[in-house]
């Protein structure tokens, strides 16, 4: 398949990651009493009505994004009753929250079942793609196109092997047999080299560093084999998808805060790398797919629904979380909502500067792909 189709791998991750987002909304919606006019599979136009459920007609639609619900008062009648601007804040909160809800409990089931299936090792010459500069592989002479054979004289044949066999050495001098292809004459030939490298402890290890600083896969056209590793029972799954959700979470959490603080002049930290929106998210889910298989492509869209989830749970207008904000700010002024007319301003204008947000974005991601740079920009 051409490389440029596999970015069409991006429809279904973000289609179903939508569409449960939606899923939670209308769920909890029918659960506290909102009254829902329509819940879609895709957006419109309308293909057509599939059936009613509680009275809601659920609708089939021409682009296969994902999903939406439309609540009753979203037209401008705010006061329409069962719309959720009617509705108490102890009603809008849990509706608000429900999709991102929903996110963490896909990234979780995804995570379980990656545990259960376990994490594939592939078969087969494992191709060193990128030497990062100043690393022990830069320093001992490796280069892209290399192919390792043997770490300390034993064969190596996956990316768990080298692993596994290198855990034990680090800090320590190690020697590395590499195939390595070169021109001789006007000709190609491959000659097998031999070369020292001490890899890093994991004490030495800065942020995404390994202990050899080097980018290895085995190309998907010489796949040999695939194994599986780390193999867990339902339970242990479900509880590394809870724990590796959160963890995640946290971590973005975390990491939002450092680039806050960055912007405001609170923090020296720089923050390396770059954003990627819908292009560039495509571009890496299809080089994920290409590459990684499907685990791996699972594994990114659990990573891509976290996200989400904590995009939208964000105190931005025009997100649920700014939704939030403004029930909350109704609950403790006991009643006292701010204006619909006013709130609804408010998310509008939230919702042009996103917009404009995802142009830039997408702006960048399109230069990227024709600076031949990552989807971040790096």
């Amino acid at each position: 398949m051409p490389n440029w189709l596999w970015f069409l791998t991006v429809i279904p991750a973000l289609g179903f990651l939508v569409f449960v987002h939606e899923l939670g909304h209308f769920l909890t919606a029918l659960r506290m009493g909102i009254k829902v006019e329509e819940f879609g599979f895709g957006y419109p136009p309308r293909m057509a009505t599939l059936f009613h459920w509680k009275g809601v007609p659920v609708t089939l639609n021409w682009l296969p994004l994902g999903g939406f619900v439309r609540m009753a008062g979203e037209e401008g009648n705010f006061d329409t009753e069962g719309s959720l601007a009617a509705a108490p804040p102890w009603k809008k909160i849990p509706v608000m929250a429900a999709g991102a809800f929903m996110n963490l409990i896909a990234a979780i089931a995804i995570f379980a079942i990656v545990g259960m299936v376990g994490q594939p090792d592939e078969v087969g010459p494992l191709t060193i793609q990128k030497v990062d500069p100043d690393s022990p592989a830069a320093e001992a002479g490796l280069r892209p196109g290399d192919v390792i054979l043997t770490l300390q004289g034993k064969a190596i044949d996956s990316r768990r092997t080298l692993q596994e066999q290198l855990e034990p050495l680090l800090g320590q001098p190690v020697t590395l047999g590499i195939e390595r292809q070169e021109t001789q004459n006007g000709g190609s030939l491959q000659r097998a080299k031999d070369f020292t490298v001490t890899p890093r402890t994991r004490d030495a290890l800065g942020p995404n560093e390994g202990p050899l600083g080097i980018t290895i896969e085995v190309p998907a056209d010489k796949v040999e084999a695939v194994r599986y590793a780390d193999r867990q029972n339902p339970l242990e799954a479900v509880l590394y998808g809870i724990s590796h959700t959160f963890t995640i979470f946290f971590q973005m959490l975390a990491g939002l805060g450092v680039l806050l603080g960055s912007l405001l002049g609170l923090s020296e930290t720089q923050i390396q790398g770059g954003v990627a929106g819908p292009v560039g998210i495509g571009r890496l889910t299809g080089e994920v797919a290409r590459t990684g298989g499907l685990m791996k492509y699972l594994e990114l869209t659990a990573l891509i629904s976290v996200n989400l989830a904590l995009f939208n749970l964000l105190p931005i207008p025009a997100l649920d979380g700014s939704r939030i904000v403004f029930a909350l700010v109704e609950w403790v002024r006991r009643g006292k909502r701010v204006p619909p007319e006013k709130e609804a301003m408010v998310h509008a204008i939230g919702m042009i500067a996103l917009l404009g947000l995802m142009l830039l974005v997408t702006f960048s991601d399109v230069r990227n792909i024709f600076l031949g740079r990552s989807p971040f920009g790096d």
